[in-house]
């Protein structure tokens, strides 16, 4: 990082940065260009987890290579007289699964609707696990980095 100032490694800071950020953008391989989506996520443990539907391409590219990108930031603001951003921001790399086991894709949709206080009945029924896609990726790293008002 060429500002070694704004990084940030402390692991609160993670926690903090994942928990107030509204989306995360995942970045998979697509042949020539990556392939990039903002998506609604949860994170627990040293896995985010994401929702999807059984089959589409986040899923091709996934099951094609496994290996991915992701960024999320929070309290962003422009102060538009210093023409500058202050903000507190997360990115990270990990390898994407779709997880099979209906436990812990149950633990994955109920935590991603106690997140966004979705109205849909926990925990999830059956009914609804089967239909539903829940992608785990294993986080590998993770860089913060960090500008904040003096």
């Amino acid at each position: 990082m060429r500002k070694q100032d704004r990084e940030c490694l402390d692991p609160a800071f993670f926690d903090e940065v994942f928990s107030t950020a509204e989306d995360l953008c995942l970045a998979m391989h697509d042949g020539d260009f990556p392939y990039v989506i903002p998506l609604n996520f949860v994170h627990l443990g040293n896995c985010v987890y994401i929702h999807c539907a059984l089959e589409g391409h986040k899923l091709d590219c996934i099951r094609n290579n496994p290996n991915v990108a992701f960024t999320l930031a929070a309290d962003v603001r422009i102060h538009q007289e210093k023409s500058t951003t202050y903000y507190k921001s997360v990115c990270g790399t990990g390898r994407a699964v779709l997880v099979e086991d209906p436990a812990e894709k149950g633990r994955a949709l109920d935590a991603l609707a106690k997140r966004y206080a979705a109205l849909c009945p926990t925990p999830t029924p059956d009914a609804a696990l089967a239909r539903t896609g829940v992608v785990r990726i294993d986080v590998v790293n993770l860089v913060g980095k960090r500008k904040l008002p003096k």
